[in-house]
């Protein structure tokens, strides 16, 4: 069961929707799309995946950045967004204390996470999925900064996130890919895939 909450970001307010379990062994913070293009929280690669993992027990807060659905301020490019994925990271921690963090997120939600986890130090796990390479270059990433895993998706078809692209990514920062057949950026056919790749966060033997 998810609650709605409200996250602290600077002067303004976050929109989010918490699925909280207080003896929870990960906390996964999960971005959404671009909101000038109708991406938000409730974007469907982010609510599968939010339910997936809560339903195998991480606690897990979706949220809408800043100037969409109810949350304050502007849409900023993807810059003061990364406030918004540190702020909401802080705001879990707070919550499950106890937790490993973890970030992912899809198309622009995936930059901003990337560019979130490129200033942090405790990160556990890192999943990017279609990142919009097409937009702009991710930062340089290793994965041995994350033992939980860096992991990057993309659909085959992806004119937005083209794999080759991100397969080149992924073999510099030694990041875990997947490629999705038959999937475009949208991912319509990709719920199932989505839960089987992240199912390792949750792993007994995960570290």
């Amino acid at each position: 069961m998810e609650e709605a909450v409200r996250i602290p970001c600077g002067d303004i307010e976050l929109e989010g929707r918490l699925a909280p379990t207080h003896a929870a062994p990960l906390a996964v913070v999960v971005c959404h799309p671009h909101p000038l293009r109708g991406g938000d929280m409730n974007s469907p690669p982010v609510e599968w995946l939010s339910r997936s993992l809560a339903r195998r027990g991480a606690a897990v807060l979706r949220f809408n950045f800043r100037g969409a659905g109810l949350s304050g301020g502007t849409h900023d490019g993807g810059k003061a967004e990364v406030d918004d994925v540190d702020a909401a990271l802080r705001f879990l921690h707070e919550r499950v204390p106890r937790a490993r963090l973890a970030v992912a997120g899809y198309s622009f939600g995936a930059l901003v996470a990337a560019r979130s986890a490129a200033r942090r130090d405790d990160l556990f796990a890192l999943g990017l999925i279609a990142p919009p390479l097409d937009m702009s270059p991710l930062p340089d990433l290793a994965a041995s900064a994350f033992p939980g895993g860096l992991v990057a998706v993309v659909g085959d078809r992806d004119d937005v996130c083209p794999p080759p692209k991100l397969r080149a990514w992924a073999d510099h920062s030694g990041a875990q890919l997947e490629i999705l057949s038959g999937e475009d950026h949208f991912l319509a056919g990709a719920r199932d895939a989505l839960e089987r790749i992240f199912a390792v966060w949750l792993a007994p033997e995960a570290a």
